[in-house]
């Protein structure tokens, strides 16, 4: 027998052998599979310094296929291209990217480890903010923000600050102000008239029972705000919601 210390991820698998979303993965009642893709020692000689062709050589041989987990050699950016489009298309939430050359770094990414995923962008609208504390303390800064439901109303997605510049807080805090409905929910959350439409980044939307629409945002952050759009003209709820069957909350 073959020892060796090797790193990888246990993943949960539908029935297609597809990937589960994340909240789903840590459920207690999901069977999980590990998949390893770097080998760090091999009967007790350190790999770590090794280049990584190395390093998946060693793994091709200590273990059995169906435990790796799948990568291509390439230099060629259509065959990464399309290599990346399948990992998507089957739920993975984007690729690493390594250079064959480089050594194992834990915990680390850099010119040699990427991670290269796709960015989504929703228009929605601004329903409250919070005044901050800290440094961010007499500004309005992390959104409540909201998709366009079909009744005219709008549905809660997700909450945040990042993204947000000292000007553009600055900006917001006075326009929120003048949208401002009622004194603030225990004593912070100002609740505001949904006119404003800001441009929001997500890495994609997970399953929610925290928020009505059933979706929440993941990573999001904020990009621009929208002068030139009516709430009217916001996202859908729809629209939201059909980002989970397109793979986009993978993770």
């Amino acid at each position: 027998h073959r020892q060796f210390v090797a790193d990888g991820e246990a993943l949960g698998l539908d029935e297609d052998g597809n990937p589960l979303a994340f909240q789903d993965t840590m459920q207690a009642t999901t069977r999980l599979r590990p998949f390893f893709f770097d080998l760090l020692s091999l009967d007790g000689t350190s790999l770590i310094d090794r280049p990584l062709a190395d390093r998946k050589a060693a793994l091709s041989a200590a273990m059995p296929g169906d435990l790796w987990l799948p990568t291509i050699d390439t230099d060629d950016p259509v065959l990464a291209d399309e290599f990346a489009t399948a990992a998507l298309a089957a739920g993975h939430e984007g690729v690493m990217v390594k250079a064959l050359d480089s050594p194992y770094q834990a915990g680390r990414r850099g010119t040699a480890w990427r991670k290269v995923k796709p960015v989504h962008t929703l228009d929605l609208v601004v329903l409250a903010a919070e005044w901050g504390h800290g440094r961010r303390t007499g500004w309005l800064s992390n959104l409540h923000l909201g998709a366009r439901g079909a009744d005219g109303t709008f549905v809660m997605v997700g909450k945040t600050f990042k993204g947000l510049t000292d000007e553009l807080l600055a900006w917001q805090t006075a326009a929120l102000q003048t949208l401002a409905v009622g004194p603030p929910e225990q004593g912070y959350i100002q609740h505001v008239r949904p006119e404003l439409v800001v441009e929001i980044a997500v890495d994609g939307v997970q399953r929610s029972r925290r928020y009505p629409g059933g979706v929440a945002l993941r990573f999001a952050r904020v990009r621009r705000y929208r002068p030139d759009k009516t709430a009217a003209e916001a996202d859908t709820i729809e629209r939201v919601q059909a980002m989970l069957s397109r793979g986009a909350a993978a993770g």
